[in-house]
């Protein structure tokens, strides 16, 4: 088979001759998966050419279908030859993707125009969301004892996540924090959703959605949680950049400076170009007053990741971040590397990639869609390492959505 890329305005047009049987399915599949990684949602397959489809392309068909409807994009078959249609008819999905050539295939766009900015060759879209709106942001627990392996369940926190509150730290699922007794930890919540990665050697991040009246719950060693609903929407696009990928730091950076503002609570649904950062093997709970940070000790209780992983991918990251934080919050913040003076703390979901939708977007709806459908990998505490010669960088993010808003820092909850 011979597949041609034509550009058209508002998506591609992929020409295709020859047949589309089991062999060249897959072929047809990954010039359509690399339209949408490219950022294009509305695709044409002219069939003008295709003379015979086995049920291997149908299944192409459906599965690219399904894939850009969720992303408010249109997969449409034009120009088939008449055996051809006669085949997506009697497989009746005829009516789904058969569309008229003369007809462009175009994305649904958003009904509000957002504002758009660029930043070192990223594009920025705005969208307000709740103009004004001001994020409470509560530190919980005592992380300076990681240190010196004196954290205790038994002083951990007992947290509810509705879809108004987000959070991170070191969590668990459990009855009760003295419950959760050996499975502490890296943890994150938003938009209904909490999942956390087990220390107890199971590996698999585990996770509860908002169902009904049944809401997550979790226990907290330590961490962060902001109340409130984010302001804005930063929809980005790093490709036109010269690294074509937008580093962690950066895109603090930049929503900082559009929120004006020094402190600011982030959610993030993007494409990765690379992961880096960190996660317990151990439960801190369990270290009896040893510290985990002690040579060669570390390694058994702290994974790094030693090159870039997860590239192309989509993470979802929840973080919060403060330019010259006092002595109190520092204490739960950390650098986030070249891009930025703010310090923060960022813990990162990676799942398998899927297109997102443009334009708005709600955080509860996507983060619910991406639950509900795909299985996360791993939970991660990014951290940049910008070593000299052997350090891998920080995240790079290449395009997605960041809600982030003002925050105002209240009070450490006591311990109970």
């Amino acid at each position: 088979m011979e597949i041609t890329q034509h550009s058209r305005r508002g998506g591609l047009e992929l020409r295709l001759v020859g047949r589309m049987d089991a062999n060249w399915a897959d072929h047809v599949g990954n010039a359509i998966e690399t339209a949408i990684r490219a950022g294009l949602h509305a695709v044409d397959l002219n069939f003008a050419g295709v003379d015979y489809i086995s049920s291997a392309g149908i299944r192409i068909l459906l599965k690219y279908h399904k894939q850009l409807k969720s992303a408010r994009g249109v997969l449409r078959v034009v120009q088939p030859a008449e055996s051809v249609l006669t085949v997506l008819k009697l497989s009746g999905i005829a009516g789904m993707l058969v569309a008229e050539a003369a007809s462009p295939a175009v994305a649904v766009s958003a009904p509000v125009a957002p504002d758009v900015w660029q930043r070192n060759g990223t594009v920025f879209e705005v969208y307000e969301q709740r103009p004004g709106c001001v994020l409470d942001c509560f530190p919980h627990g005592r992380p300076e004892k990681l240190a010196t392996g004196q954290l205790s369940g038994d002083s951990g926190s007992r947290l509810c996540f509705d879809n108004e509150t987000f959070g991170l730290g070191l969590g668990a699922f459990g009855k009760d924090p003295a419950g959760s007794r050996g499975r502490y930890g890296e943890f994150l919540a938003v938009g209904g959703a909490a999942i956390t990665q087990p220390t107890d050697g199971s590996s698999v991040p585990d996770f509860q959605i908002t169902q009904g009246q049944l809401v997550p719950e979790a226990n907290l060693l330590y961490g962060l949680t902001g109340k409130g609903s984010f302001a804005r929407l930063f929809r980005f696009e790093s490709s036109g950049s010269q690294r074509g990928s937008l580093g962690l730091a950066e895109l603090v950076e930049g929503v900082l400076e559009n929120l004006q503002t020094n402190a600011a609570g982030f959610a993030i649904l993007a494409e990765s170009s690379g992961v880096v950062g960190a996660h317990l093997r151990q439960s801190p709970d369990l270290a009896a007053g040893q510290s985990p940070w002690t040579f060669p000790g570390v390694r058994d209780w702290i994974s790094f990741t030693t090159e870039r992983s997860d590239e192309r991918n989509l993470v979802l990251i929840v973080g919060f971040a403060e330019r010259l934080p006092p002595a109190e919050s520092s204490l739960f913040l950390r650098p986030l590397g070249k891009g930025t003076t703010a310090q923060g703390h960022f813990h990162a979901v990676v799942f398998p990639y899927r297109p997102l939708p443009k334009g708005n977007l709600d955080l509860k709806e996507a983060v619910a869609g991406l639950m509900s459908t795909e299985s996360a990998r791993s939970v991660l505490h990014l951290l940049p390492d910008e070593r000299e010669f052997e350090g891998v960088g920080q995240t790079d993010l290449m395009r997605g959505a960041c809600w982030a808003g003002p925050l105002r820092i209240k009070g450490r909850t006591p311990e109970n």
